[in-house]
């Protein structure tokens, strides 16, 4: 069923207000222990722990992102809520983006329950970052595959710290001006596509609200690539590359206690685009720190901050070379459509059934016997738009190249097209990954593969489709996402 919120107005430029807030949402570490055996798991029958509030069990703050048992041990910087709230005067909308792995719609559902009517919010995307170095909020990476990682007491501290950052960006709404920018990513910190075809969609896109006096009030921030590059054997929670490119465009450019380059003010909001595939800078790939003058390739915090601050670099760049436009006496308008998708995987069914997965399934007599509901939507604030994507888009539905590899499962021509960038009208485009639910990978049904012979030659199992709920999914996600752009066109 498709439904839409359409409440749009133009308006003088000193009715449109903005207001950024951010809130630490760390969890509190307890108990701690040694990995012995270096796997960067804890086994109980190997590791020394330390049982800190002397209640005879292991305490654990389990990581998310990669395999299960990895168990915090330390911090290394806060993870944070980011929240916007932007009003033209007529439609408020607000923001929140959290340094966590994802977020299940059930839970997204809640946060905007409690969220008193009287703030006048018409419209709320909750979106995760995506972040591997951070607190299992799904389920997934617990001490084992049956048993969840998600700490219900911080889930419910997360939803009060999320509704406290919005009352808090709305205290802080200010008349704003609002300048958009498309800013290409520095060729030295490539993205890599971990699948074939290899398909990229790397630009930057900058949304910057300042005062009239021209000073920064936030910017949001949408570029796609995994938030992982500490990597797997990381113990330590950080907001890894997220959090160094927010640093870098509001605070500066900072190599431990020295200042590289100043920044621009405000509260910087990221946003995750389009990263399945997957869209990352692995283990092995390079990338160059210019003020280390050397290439970086290991795994790490500092792989993870060259990187954020190449981000920041270049929007700081941008800002400084003129290269963002004003959207003069921008509107809002938001349209939002929820979508019943088919749970064909096993493994992601069983956990659902099990509990493991906090959702609400819905049951059929046909298949497929389980189904979920999910959510698109497409909001448009003056000559930019923002379109909330469920789950981890690969980029081939977003700019093109959707391929029909040998040994792909199903014998076919590509089914998601056109392709959603090609749709727009608007001169900039933000697309957000993990907005609203946390679905997995959304991959074009004529690369799906899930069974032997591989695609391109490939010698096991492509990874995309084990965390994806079917081969359905992308259809589904690309047809929705096409009815709400053509919707805004009416």
């Amino acid at each position: 069923m498709m439904f839409s919120i359409v409440l749009a107005a133009q308006l003088h430029a000193n009715e449109f207000k903005v207001g950024f807030a951010e809130l630490s949402i760390t969890p509190d570490l307890i108990d701690e222990w040694e990995d012995l055996n270096n796997d960067a798991q804890f086994d109980s029958d190997i590791d020394k722990w330390t049982d800190v509030n002397g209640n005879n069990q292991f305490d654990a703050v389990w990581m998310a992102g990669f395999q299960n048992k990895r168990a915090a041990q330390g911090v290394k910087d806060d993870l944070m809520a980011v929240a916007v709230v932007i009003d033209d005067g007529q439609t408020r909308i607000g923001i929140i983006s959290a340094d966590t792995i994802g977020l299940m719609r059930k839970f997204v559902l809640s946060v905007r329950e409690d969220v008193p009517e009287e703030w006048g919010l018409d419209y709320i995307m909750v979106h995760a970052t995506h972040n591997h170095e951070g607190p299992d909020t799904q389920g997934l990476w617990g001490p084992s595959f049956l048993k969840s990682g998600v700490d219900d007491n911080y889930m419910e501290q997360l939803k009060r710290d999320f509704i406290s950052t919005l009352k808090m960006a709305i205290d802080n709404l200010e008349p704003a001006e609002m300048n958009l920018a498309l800013i290409p990513t520095n060729p030295l910190t490539p993205i890599k596509d971990k699948r074939k075809p290899i398909v990229i969609d790397d630009d930057i896109r900058a949304i910057l609200f300042s005062r009239p006096d021209g000073s920064v009030i936030g910017s949001l921030i949408n570029f796609g690539i995994h938030v992982e590059l500490a990597w797997d054997k990381n113990l330590e929670l950080t907001a890894d590359v997220a959090g160094y490119l927010r640093k870098g465009i509001s605070e500066g450019i900072y190599y431990d206690d020295q200042l590289i380059r100043p920044g621009l003010g405000g509260t910087t909001l990221w946003l995750t685009g389009n990263i399945g595939g997957l869209m990352t800078s692995g283990p092995t790939d390079p990338i160059y720190d210019p003020v280390l003058k050397k290439m970086i390739t290991k795994p790490s915090h500092t792989k993870a901050r060259t990187y954020g601050y190449s981000l920041a670099n270049s929007v700081i760049e941008a800002f400084h070379a003129g290269d963002f436009e004003q959207s003069p006496e921008p509107s809002i308008t938001v349209y939002s459509t929820e979508i019943e998708l088919g749970l064909e995987n096993f493994m992601l069914t069983l956990g659902t059934l099990l509990g493991v997965i906090d959702t609400d399934p819905k049951f059929s007599l046909t298949p497929p016997f389980v189904r979920y509901l999910s959510e698109a939507a497409f909001i448009k604030i003056g000559d930019a738009s923002i379109t909330g994507v469920p789950g981890e888009l690969y980029p081939e539905i977003a700019v093109g190249g959707i391929e029909n590899p040998e040994g792909a499962d199903f014998e076919m021509a590509p089914q998601e097209v056109p392709y959603l960038r090609s749709q727009y009208s608007e001169k900039l485009n933000l697309m957000v990954n993990l907005a609203n639910d946390s679905i997995g990978y959304i991959i074009p049904k004529s690369e799906w593969d899930n069974e032997a012979p591989w695609i391109y030659g490939e010698t096991e199992e492509t990874y995309g489709e084990v965390v994806s709920l079917g081969p359905s999914t992308a259809p589904e996600i690309h047809e929705n996402i096409i009815k709400l752009i053509e919707e805004s066109k009416n």
